[in-house]
């Protein structure tokens, strides 16, 4: 197998999960058990594209391969991760570089992003880690881009933005803004976003990214909140604490 090619490894899931919720985890563990069975058929299937000579004379077609070989490798990380927090029962802190995530997050999505959208992220140079998991991170901000651009059917800005807040104590949180000026939500919309399983999409894979997000938010001592309106855009605001 070559350098360039994605290999995503299948685990056995069932020694050592915890007692606690076993049905549960072990459900959620099989389904991701069998997604990285599929992440290496399309794995297989896009190395046996790659080496097709008519790749080589169309870069274009190179990118879009890069860019899904790079989703799949993330894919494939996402479904260990799951696989070892089933088998904990606890998980230590950790810490992510924001700056980091972003700019692999930028150069994941740039390689098969819509023309017609314009990306702008922003970091501010100072900016201190957050306390999370950094895979997890960069999985909720993936969420909120990709929710941001269904919102815009017809093409616009989206911008990310980092702040650093302090809320009425010295504890700092950072801040991670996603905003678009698409279609924009109702106050109604608004009330259900975070329900599982509510979407106002009508095919794909709605109602799971946003209780994912909110999920991993509280799950790392922070939260979410949206502000839109119908035809002004949306604007997603994730606050994590700070590593002190």
């Amino acid at each position: 197998m070559s350098r360039s090619e994605v290999k995503v490894d299948v685990f056995d899931i069932a020694p050592e999960i915890p007692r606690d919720g076993l049905p549960i985890q072990m459900a959620t563990a099989g389904i991701v058990h069998d997604l990285g069975n599929l992440i290496q058929v399309a794995s297989s299937a896009l190395n046996h594209l790659a080496r097709d000579p008519s790749v080589s004379a169309a870069p274009t077609l190179g990118l879009a391969i890069s860019g899904a070989r790079t989703a799949l490798e993330r894919a494939g990380a996402l479904v260990r991760q799951t696989i070892s927090s089933a088998r904990e029962s606890r998980r230590e802190s950790e810490y992510a570089n924001v700056g980091a995530c972003l700019a692999e997050i930028e150069t994941l999505i740039r390689s098969a992003w819509d023309p017609k959208i314009r990306l702008e992220v922003r970091v501010r140079p100072d900016l201190p880690s957050v306390r999370c998991n950094r895979l997890g991170l960069q999985n909720a901000i993936l969420n909120l881009v990709f929710n941001a651009r269904d919102a815009s059917p017809n093409g616009g800005l989206i911008s990310i933005d980092t702040a650093v807040v302090f809320d009425g104590t010295s504890a700092a949180q950072v801040d991670i803004t996603t905003a678009d000026n698409g279609v924009g939500m109702t106050a109604e919309t608004i009330a259900f976003a975070f329900d599982p399983f509510f979407t106002t999409k009508t095919e794909g894979l709605g109602g799971v990214g946003l209780p994912m997000v909110k999920r991993f938010a509280e799950e790392s001592g922070g939260s979410i909140d949206i502000q839109s309106a119908p035809g002004t855009g949306t604007t997603v605001r994730l606050r994590l604490p700070a590593m002190r």
